[in-house]
């Protein structure tokens, strides 16, 4: 394939239409953080696709990566690869303030989109990402790759085959020290709100699709969230700058289905005690400790005892350098089967599960604020509902 290496390329947007030409799909990747240490590892073992162009802020980095990756094309323009007709399809792993805008160019110009959680700013934003995904005939997908972690899709099995019974509780703990330290950890987009940094976003986003997903739509949410360590160093300074984005968060949600559940997590504690999370019904229980332990019990058993995750959920996948990159290699074999089906109506999670998380996000910075409970029932006027 001969790419164009052209720095400034001015291209009509297409309209959308299904991949015909022989070969991988040919992927840009945009953000080169999180991109380049998961989704190009993840797109290069992938047989069905081909990375030829990646976008990074600073050109010399988007260079670095190209050679690093042998990718033909290294820009520091995201437009330059979102209208190319040579790319059918368009990583989005920005800092999710950039998200809206960059999505909306490439819904636009008929890509295929898998983006970064949390899929923008706010609620506003992503609906507005969401109605024209629907309408622009791609498969627009969000990267809730915690889904595909085996001892993860094990607890889906496992209520959907009624293990539990009828679901009544929910509660996830995690405290973590990546944020405990103002010197280690600099100042950057994760720490400024308008930037849609801080914890709930960046964390709790994953919490509420995996609950979600577990457990059906959510109807309620009241949380708050807070910022225990209010000043960081500046990257290469001394200078200290002030933090307005969370680094502590707790929630309460309320089911559909009359379950409730809580979220309560710290990224500022002393030392990383990890995770765990609860699941309890009529008939049984579930727990996970961290992501890889899974203890279960019902009413007939006389203790918990750890359930064997099965062979047939592990992944036949190599070791990569970083623990997600094989989830994501999961879900973007989803994506790619939707893209390359001739009827994609059912792929997940969609940009559709990105804006149920958003709504919770969002509510619980509105309940924080307000002090109330918000109703998350996709009523047109929010109200309280206690």
């Amino acid at each position: 394939m001969v790419f164009s290496s052209s720095p400034r390329l001015s291209r009509a947007p297409q309209p959308a239409s299904r991949i015909t030409h022989d070969g991988p799909i040919r992927v840009a990747v945009i953000g080169l953080g999180f991109g380049s240490a998961v989704h190009i590892p993840a797109l290069k073992y992938l047989d069905d696709t081909e990375v030829v162009a990646v976008v990074a802020r600073r050109l010399e980095r988007a260079k670095a990566v190209a050679g690093r990756h042998n990718v033909p094309l290294a820009s520091d323009d995201w437009r330059d690869v979102v209208n190319h007709p040579e790319v059918d399809a368009v990583v989005i792993a920005t800092p999710p303030y950039l998200h809206h805008q960059m999505t909306i160019a490439a819904l636009e110009a008929g890509k295929h989109i898998l983006c970064e959680k949390p899929l923008a700013r706010n609620l506003a934003e992503t609906r507005d990402m969401v109605k024209l995904a629907q309408t622009a005939n791609v498969v627009a997908m969000v990267n809730h790759e915690f889904r595909f972690l085996p001892v993860r899709q094990r607890v889906k099995e496992l209520i959907d085959e009624g293990y539990i019974g009828e679901p009544h509780s929910a509660s996830t703990i995690v405290y973590r020290s990546s944020l405990a330290d103002p010197h280690e950890r600099p100042y950057g987009w994760l720490m400024e709100q308008d930037k849609a940094g801080g914890m709930l976003g960046a964390s709790g986003s994953h919490h509420i699709d995996t609950l979600r997903w577990w457990l059906g739509d959510i109807h309620a949410v009241a949380g708050t969230t807070s910022t225990a360590v209010t000043h960081r160093r500046l990257p290469d300074s001394g200078t200290m700058a002030r933090v307005d984005a969370d680094d502590n968060f707790a929630f309460m949600l309320r089911f559909a289905n009359g379950a409730i559940g809580t979220v309560h997590f710290s990224a500022t504690a002393p030392i990383d005690a990890g995770e765990e999370t609860t699941i309890s019904g009529s008939e049984g229980m579930l727990i996970i400790q961290g992501d890889g332990v899974l203890f279960g019990a019902q009413k007939r058993d006389v203790q918990l005892r750890e359930l064997l995750i099965p062979e047939r959920l592990k992944p036949k996948l190599p070791e990569f350098s970083h623990y997600l990159t094989r989830p994501t290699i999961m879900l973007m074999q989803e994506w790619v089967r939707a893209i390359r089906s001739t009827t994609p109506t059912s792929f997940s999670p969609s940009f559709s599960d990105g804006e149920k998380v958003q709504e919770i996000i969002d509510g619980v910075i509105r309940s924080s604020a307000q002090g109330r409970w918000i109703d998350t029932r996709g009523t047109k006027w929010p109200t309280t509902v206690f």
